[in-house]
């Protein structure tokens, strides 16, 4: 069975993040400095680092059998850490999204593993605005998400100005850093801002965005890249009822265990969507208020959804029904869940 790990907030506001499994039965528990994002876990499943919400300044690097820790990153001067993090293929390196201050540009902090995550190098992001951070099949190359959002300097937040939005979706090879590919969505969607990824096993890259324009006028906001075969990004179609439901903004992407099902959650507008991801078909929307964390469920078609209102939920893709996971409700549950595998 599965294991997973989110943050959130316990009563009285306590910072923590959980390790839990698919029946409700908590494992271990981890108290965090402050509140946090996402987590990251290790291609052997042995370590996961928790990385905190922007403007970070702290990841924690934990063992994912006890949450016992292990060793604390912090950004370099004048930068903070955005939010998400990705091990390498081999697990000998980790890599962070940060934003330059100073520069208000986007990098990728590396770090050594062996040698307690110390901090080797930095590389460009391709972007302003860095925020979800995914390996690509062959494990050689690293796609970033770059919002295409500046920072305001004096909270570390988002500063929205719209005649210099520029996402997009840039590729890094992991031997030196080096841009080898970059996608956006063209001058027309410019104010969609991609956030958050999920990649399948065949290279096609899902995404997730929220819009910065005017309400009314929002595009579809998810879609999906096929680096390798030189298309173009391209957004899947949703009814406009539908897509008027997510209130402008997708919090997190996943894929169920096959590949073939995508959720996208919506915590603004209390609704997650599945789509079919060969043909980007809409599937439906599901309700449950104030939804973000999406992982993978056991089995083919199943995921796992968590909320900052409605507890930890399991559904699937195909089915009408939901699960709500008795004991995990008496929590706030923050933006993202991470699937953590056997430990090899």
């Amino acid at each position: 069975m599965a294991r997973y790990a989110a943050a959130r907030f316990d009563p009285g506001d306590v910072a923590s993040l959980a390790l839990f499994d698919g029946t409700g039965r908590e494992i271990a528990v981890a108290a965090l400095p402050e509140r946090a994002h996402d987590s990251a876990v290790s291609p052997d499943g042995r370590l996961l680092v928790v990385v905190a919400r922007r403007p970070g300044r702290f990841a924690l690097v934990l063992d994912t059998a006890s949450l016992a820790p292990l060793a604390r990153l912090t950004p370099p001067p004048g930068a903070h850490f955005t939010g998400h993090g990705r091990f390498s293929a081999d697990g000998r390196r980790f890599f962070i999204a940060e934003t330059d201050m100073v520069a208000d540009r986007g990098r990728i902090g590396v770090h050594d593993v062996a040698s307690g995550f110390t901090r080797i190098g930095g590389w460009d992001s391709g972007g302003v605005g860095p925020h979800d951070l995914a390996l690509l099949p062959d494990g050689r190359h690293l796609i970033v998400a770059n919002g295409g959002i500046a920072t305001d300097p004096t909270t570390g937040r988002d500063r929205v100005v719209r005649e210099t939005m520029r996402p997009n979706l840039t590729i890094l090879a992991l031997d030196d850093g080096t841009i080898v590919g970059k996608s956006d969505l063209g001058d027309g969607l410019r104010l969609a801002s991609i956030r958050h990824l999920a990649v399948a096993g065949d290279g096609e890259v899902v995404f997730g965005c929220q819009f910065e324009g005017d309400a009314g006028d929002g595009p579809p906001l998810v879609g999906a890249w096929s680096p390798a075969n030189g298309a173009a990004p391209r957004l899947w179609e949703m009814p406009d009822p539908a897509l008027a439901r997510l209130s402008d903004y997708v919090g997190s992407v996943a894929l169920d265990e096959s590949g073939r099902f995508v959720a996208a959650s919506s915590p603004r507008g209390g609704h997650f969507a599945l789509f079919e991801r060969a043909s980007g078909g809409f599937l439906g929307l599901r309700a449950m208020a104030d939804v973000c964390g999406l992982a993978a469920g056991d089995r083919p078609g199943d995921f796992l959804a968590t909320s900052g209102a409605a507890g930890v939920r399991r559904f699937a893709a195909t089915a009408t029904g939901e699960t709500r996971i008795d004991g995990l409700g008496a929590h706030v549950w923050d933006n993202h869940v991470t699937r953590i595998g056997a430990v090899g």
